[in-house]
């Protein structure tokens, strides 16, 4: 499985220029199973965000994120894979900070992420061999949610930005998330036994250095943003921009 916890959508300037079109078709094409939905992904507001999800090839997932108005959820809040004969539930879950985004205070609201999970994470349980939240909550967070509600084999998480070179483990949950900005993946393999016990779990990370060349396709697709979306030169202290 190929997985985004969330806030991947916007930052480098040719997403922001592009409105995260550059990052769903490079998700696209790298075969994403699924993203969680996290603060950076609301900071265009929302309606980029939808029209984002409806170019994805993959669910963007959120169980805590609704709209004021009427309390519905705004996105789907899990989705199930099966690969393997092995049934993935993936569940979104939401950081609180998503809503400073422009005009989203107004039009949406972020439910307390433990109720959310409390909620379906029994409803997976009986969908699903292996049940794993995409959180956008921040390292403690993660913790602390995987103490308060049972049923969770995995969390991966975000935001907090912690390069970890093994799990956390709370109990029978695991824990895991690998830095920002794309300098590291991270790489989780977890063996069960017949009862669905942990029988092993190793995790690790891999920087994404010289060692690991740019993906050919990849390249071109950035090139072609940064042609369509060259980044401005810097302004001199005078306020003239240099050519």
């Amino acid at each position: 499985l190929v997985l985004e916890a969330g806030s991947s959508l916007l930052g480098a300037w040719e997403s922001l220029s592009s409105d995260g079109q550059v990052t769903v078709e490079g998700m696209n094409a790298m075969g994403y199973d699924a993203m969680g939905v996290g603060m950076m992904d609301g900071i265009k507001g929302l309606d980029v965000l939808l029209a984002r999800r409806e170019e994805a090839a993959f669910p963007m997932l959120s169980a805590n994120l609704t709209y004021v108005e009427d309390g519905a959820l705004v996105l789907e809040p899990y989705a199930i894979l099966v690969r393997d004969g092995v049934r993935f539930g993936l569940l979104g879950l939401t950081g609180p900070q998503f809503t400073q985004g422009p005009g989203l205070a107004e039009i949406v609201a972020v439910e307390d992420a433990t109720e959310a999970a409390a909620r379906y994470v029994p409803e997976l349980r009986e969908r699903a061999d292996v049940v794993i939240v995409l959180s956008s909550l921040g390292k403690a967070a993660d913790n602390a949610l995987a103490a308060a509600v049972p049923g969770i084999d995995i969390v991966i998480g975000s935001n907090s930005a912690h390069l970890m070179p093994e799990p956390d483990r709370a109990g029978d949950t695991l824990i895991v998330q690998q830095g920002y900005l794309v300098e590291w993946l991270g790489h989780l393999h977890v063996r069960y036994d017949d009862q669905g016990a942990i029988a092993e779990a190793a995790s690790r990370y891999i920087a994404l250095d010289e060692n690991y060349p740019d993906d050919p396709d990849l390249a071109a697709l950035v090139a072609r943003y940064q042609a369509l979306y060259p980044t401005p030169a810097p302004a001199t202290p005078t306020g003239i921009v240099q050519p």
